[in-house]
């Protein structure tokens, strides 16, 4: 007769299907005892066992995270308070957490001024977060405050900002204030913009963001730096959803 393996006999044991709180401690012991020595025989159960705990906590965390955005939706994409380029009626908004010290911002925005030009119904989100430093938060104080009084001036500036391949400080801040004639708002930041900071601050902690650039639009999010043709691909199943 051919023995059922000891990882079988335990899921087959009716102590597997009992509650933990109907366990006597003999039937406790026993059923260590059996799980330590199914895990020493067969190995595998173990493997499967992690793996299948990885997928249930990516599952869960993917679903908080849909949730979230269902009930911040108004935050991240329709703030008044938010610059923008591309459309001006989008049909799809995406919503865009940097910081002009970030190196991975600078590289991402390339894609992000290509993906307006292909998608003319797209328009782009900026959220400024003063991640990296003093000087991240010199430059976004004063972005953010040129948007509020001039902001035909904003895109201009960040654009300076952004070209600075190595950290800003206040004097490459200055700099690029000067060349864009908005040297009248440095050091004007006001408790307005303070609290619009703020907010795309724990805006960006309650959809569990840890860095930038990360990047939100429709149910997607999508955290890091990534290639111009993953960026598109979202784009047009976004876009596609919608129809």
């Amino acid at each position: 007769m051919k023995l059922l393996p000891l990882a079988a006999l335990v899921l087959a044991s009716p102590l597997a299907f009992a509650a933990p709180s109907s366990f006597t401690p003999e039937q406790q012991a026993e059923l260590k005892t059996l799980i330590k020595q199914a895990l020493v025989e067969d190995p595998e159960i173990l493997k499967e066992a992690i793996v299948a705990l990885q997928n249930y906590e990516e599952e869960q965390a993917k679903a908080s995270q849909v949730g979230m955005l269902k009930k911040q939706a108004k935050a991240i994409f329709e703030s008044p308070n938010d610059p923008w380029f591309g459309a001006e009626t989008p049909k799809l908004v995406m919503t865009y957490f940097t910081d002009f010290n970030c190196p991975y911002c600078k590289r991402i925005e390339p894609h992000l001024a290509k993906l307006v030009e292909e998608f003319p119904e797209l328009q782009i989100k900026i959220k400024m977060v003063p991640l990296l430093g003093e000087s991240s938060k010199e430059a976004v104080d004063l972005a953010q405050t040129v948007w509020q009084h001039e902001p035909e001036k904003y895109l201009k500036l960040k654009k300076t900002l952004m070209a600075k391949p190595t950290r800003l400080d206040s004097a490459s801040i200055a700099q690029a204030a000067k060349a864009t004639g908005t040297e009248q708002w440095l050091g004007k930041a006001d408790a307005s913009t303070a609290t619009t900071i703020n907010n795309n601050m724990n805006l960006m902690r309650a959809l569990g963001l840890r860095g930038t650039p990360s990047l939100v639009f429709a149910d997607q999010i999508v955290p890091g730096l990534v290639d111009y043709d993953q960026l598109k691909t979202g784009i047009e199943q976004a876009l596609a959803a919608q129809e």
